[in-house]
């Protein structure tokens, strides 16, 4: 069975890090994954509302070193073992955390690290605010999502968050009706990715809520394909609650398993927000051999 392990890089010191993540009362602020409401103690041990039913935690002791690792005993009494660490790191700290492949089913493992790389990427949102994350008791909505690869059955709801994309900022775009016809007709073929963000709780259970749309071409550097990243979007009210994250995660580990070398995605130079955040995820405008920075250059024909 595989790992992969998990990793985000907080401009905080591992010390304050260290402080924020073991403290048990923060867990709903930032690890959806785990926690949906504060957790109860319970001795040694935590019991938390969870996306998997009511499950029991046990950290390890607090401790010098930055370990987090704790065990996680659901429903059915089955137990699981998470390694999660603060290391220290030149920009501050770096949490990291191993995500198994405990069955045969790779979907579910996906899902899982896309889970885990939202749940850091909140942390670190919340840690490096200019302002103090609200308490956890402040009422807050619980957000978690399935995030799924697309198919053709996929393309209605695609076609309208594609049409609310381009008129939320003002492009040109075709109708949620013939997003959809052709979302329809792509998403049939083999050089072509989708991936949807699908709420699993409350009242808009089953909504998709964002998506991302990849095209996979050949390239003469490498034996699998070049991918492209045409378009990424959450739904506003949603945002900064990780989603986007597990999007773009889970579009990564689908580009690679797809024998993609290399991803490439067109930013607007004024649009800070989008930069910042293709950057925190190791994107880069500037060539990784020379280190000289990249335009793009279009032509409409």
């Amino acid at each position: 069975m595989r790992t992969r392990h998990v990793s985000t890089v907080i401009h905080r010191s591992a010390a304050d890090v260290y402080a924020y993540a073991s403290d048990h009362a923060t867990l709903a602020d930032w690890a959806s994954g785990l926690a949906t409401a504060e957790a109860a103690v319970d001795g040694d041990s935590l019991i938390v509302d969870s996306p998997m039913g009511r499950v029991t935690v046990r950290f390890v002791p607090r401790n010098d070193f930055g370990i987090l690792d704790h065990e996680v005993t659901l429903p059915d009494g089955k137990t699981v073992h998470n390694p999660l660490r603060v290391v220290p790191h030149p920009d501050g700290a770096e949490v990291v955390m191993s995500v198994r492949q405990l069955t045969d089913d790779d979907d579910q493992f996906e899902q899982d690290a896309a889970t885990v790389a939202a749940d850091l990427d909140r942390l670190k949102a919340l840690l490096e605010a200019d302002r103090p994350p609200l308490p956890s008791s402040a009422p807050r909505p619980a957000v978690t999502a399935d995030i799924l690869v697309a198919g053709p059955s996929d393309a209605t709801s695609l076609g309208r968050l594609l049409h609310d994309f381009n008129t939320e900022f003002d492009c040109a775009t075709p109708s949620r009706t013939e997003a959809a016809e052709r979302f329809e007709r792509l998403l049939g073929r083999e050089d072509v990715l989708a991936v949807v963000a699908r709420l699993t709780h409350g009242r808009e259970a089953g909504t998709d809520v964002g998506f991302a749309f990849l095209t996979l071409r050949p390239t003469l550097y490498w034996d699998g394909p070049l991918a492209q990243l045409e378009d990424l979007y959450v739904r506003p009210d949603l945002r900064a609650a990780g989603i986007g994250t597990a999007i773009l995660h889970r579009s990564v580990s689908e580009a690679r398993r797809r024998g993609c070398e290399e991803i490439l995605i067109n930013v607007d130079s004024d649009d800070l927000g989008a930069r910042r955040f293709y950057e925190r995820h190791g994107f880069s405008d500037h060539d990784p051999d020379t280190g000289s920075g990249m335009r793009c250059y279009l032509r409409q024909l």
